[in-house]
């Protein structure tokens, strides 16, 4: 947990709110997700996509307009670990598509959240749990693992997301926190899953078609935010809908999505469906 200074955060937020978010990577994204680069490996503001590398970060000038989250990032990592550092913003009932991270990547980072606007309408999933991250509080999340975020209000949720070096443990380069990192707390208050539930979702087969396959897909992607089901569980039921509805052009795609956010993706593969 980190003592926020909300008058600081409040000055570099209002130049945040001003500064431009890249869309890249929009394709994990279901609504309205998007990020902004602070560190990275050239000090660029355009270089966006992640790729390991073993040399400090270093500022993009947005990172450097930025005093207050600067101090966050000095004060409570070790800078030398840091790989990248990023404003991650979503909002407006957005939602991140189920998906495991770092699998085009020829190794991994060590992944933690420190939340810096939030609200009670956010919630994170992994695999088949659900959790909220408050306000201050500094999360390690497994993003190899499948996982996805929500936000179901139209008060955006920003998070301080930083990737560290994959060999580091978390414990070892977060510091100066009151407490130690806060890993999965279950807060479940999610509906039970139902046969009536599941036939619900499998109707969609009598529906489904190339013209509204994304919205499926958006649908079915927030389904684990209600209801205690896995988060990779989508996947079956789309894989289900379009074998009733019997497009093979639709089970292909199907397969394509599944193996691009679980599987297997080729560096710099983007996913358009």
């Amino acid at each position: 947990m980190v003592e926020l200074d909300q008058r600081r955060l409040a000055a570099d937020l209002a130049t945040l709110a001003k500064a431009r978010f890249s869309s890249e990577y929009s394709d994990f994204a279901c609504g309205r997700w998007e990020f902004c680069m602070l560190r990275n490996q050239s000090g660029k503001q355009e270089e966006e996509r992640v790729v390991v590398h073993d040399t400090p970060s270093l500022a993009t000038p947005l990172g450097q307009s930025l005093p207050y989250l600067n101090e966050l990032l000095e004060r409570h990592f070790d800078a030398d670990s840091i790989r990248y550092a990023r404003i991650i913003r979503i909002s407006d009932n957005a939602c991140i598509i189920p998906h495991r991270d770092y699998l085009e990547l020829d190794g991994k980072f060590v992944r933690v959240h420190l939340v810096l606007d939030t609200n009670e309408r956010c919630s994170n999933t992994e695999e088949n749990k659900i959790f909220h991250m408050r306000l201050g509080e500094i999360w390690f999340l497994d993003a190899s693992v499948p996982h996805s975020a929500g936000c179901f209000s139209t008060t955006p949720r920003l998070h301080l997301v930083v990737d560290i070096d994959g060999a580091c443990l978390p414990e070892k380069v977060v510091r100066n926190v009151e407490q130690p990192l806060a890993k999965n707390a279950m807060v479940d208050t999610r509906k039970e899953w139902t046969n009536e539930a599941l036939g619900s979702v499998l109707g969609f087969s009598e529906i489904i078609s190339a013209a509204n396959y994304r919205e499926i897909v958006a649908i079915l992607a927030k389904v684990h935010f209600f209801y205690k089901v896995h988060c990779e569980d989508m996947y079956g039921w789309l894989k289900e809908i379009c074998r009733r509805h019997g497009d093979p052009a639709l089970i292909e795609k199907t397969e394509v999505l599944e193996r691009f956010y679980l599987t297997d993706r080729a560096a710099g593969e983007v996913m358009t469906y």
